[in-house]
């Protein structure tokens, strides 16, 4: 852990199985329990398919709670949980290896939890009541005869399976032909800025508005195109996951610390700029949409014979200028 951060309380995991004896194929309950301060991240146990001779049927991640009794002024501790269900088909004494479970501190940094491991042990199914042990005879052939009920069994699914097949050929008739693909994100962005250009947001005063619908799009834009939650977070949390994020360069980084500082300031500090200095707000937007997407777009990965992400949306200079 980063040293400014060294005071942090190092989290404690618990684990538990239930049974800790069980027979072939039954559902086996892990549960994980992490207690840890609030500043921390725990993220989810690394479950790979196979667990030792342990497979994963299912896992689910439960929601955090605040440490302590109900009642209890102890705020600054937090607890998450994670429960997966596991099945074995090997008999005998069967270890389940421990999991890491990875947490990160305040600036980002990757550390290890260790769950402890366990034996359990595994039992061949109890014969059933009619179960003799013995090996049964063969038995003649089981099928249908000639106008046996099985005839018409096999009647009625034909019949039914055509009557499936014109049903869902009419269904498609109806629908008509499937819908257009989405449209691109830079495409959808510049748009909106286009319409927002030629509104009279500027002349009229409302300065705000149009520097929070500025903001919206461009937050937008971000989580289409480079998956960051951005719309409900704050400019330092949007900044914070886009530095590890190699689709941008810190030079488009800059841009937007810029732009996403200029319009908070207009949005929350009752800062007041003149029209034009809205306009080279705008305009830095469609800058930054335009570059940050030829960007990807000459990418290597987009390079290498797959589909080239390319705009095809109005000029710049239809969305307010050049900028400055």
């Amino acid at each position: 852990m980063s040293n400014a951060f060294a005071n942090l309380e190092t989290p404690s995991v618990q684990a538990q199985v239930d049974p800790s004896t069980a027979t072939l194929g039954d559902l086996i309950a892990l549960s994980i329990r992490v207690t840890h301060p609030q500043a921390l991240q725990i993220d989810p146990p690394l479950f790979s398919k196979n667990l030792g001779t342990f497979e994963v049927y299912a896992s689910t991640r439960l929601p955090t709670e605040q440490a302590g009794l109900p009642g209890e002024i102890n705020g600054d501790k937090a607890i998450d949980q994670f429960q997966a269900a596991l099945q074995n088909f090997t008999t005998g004494p069967q270890t389940l290896p421990g999991l890491i479970v990875p947490y990160r501190d305040p600036m980002g940094e990757i550390h290890q939890l260790k769950t402890p491991e366990f034996v359990v042990t595994i039992a061949e199914a109890p014969p059933g009541p009619k179960d003799k042990g013995g090996i049964r005879g063969i038995k003649g052939v089981i099928g249908p005869t000639a106008w046996s009920p099985w005839w018409w069994l096999l009647a009625v699914i034909a019949l039914s399976a055509i009557g499936y097949a014109l049903w869902r050929k009419r269904k498609l008739a109806l629908q008509g032909p499937p819908p257009p693909p989405p449209i691109p994100a830079d495409v959808r962005a510049l748009d909106k800025l286009e319409k927002l250009a030629a509104t009279d947001w500027l002349s009229a005063g409302r300065l705000k508005e149009y520097y929070s619908a500025v903001s919206d799009i461009v937050r937008e834009y971000i989580e289409g195109v480079f998956q960051v939650s951005a719309l409900e977070r704050t400019t330092s949390e949007i900044m914070r996951d886009l530095r590890k994020n190699a689709e941008m360069s810190t030079e488009h980084q800059a841009q937007l610390r810029e732009l996403l500082d200029t319009c908070d300031l207009v949005k929350f500090a009752k800062f007041r700029p003149d029209e034009a200095e809205a306009t080279l707000a705008h305009a830095a937007a469609v800058r930054f949409v335009e570059q940050t997407w030829d960007a990807l777009s000459s990418s290597p990965a987009d390079s290498g014979g797959g589909t080239t992400k390319r705009r095809h949306g109005p000029p710049t200079g239809a969305l307010g200028g050049d900028g400055a």
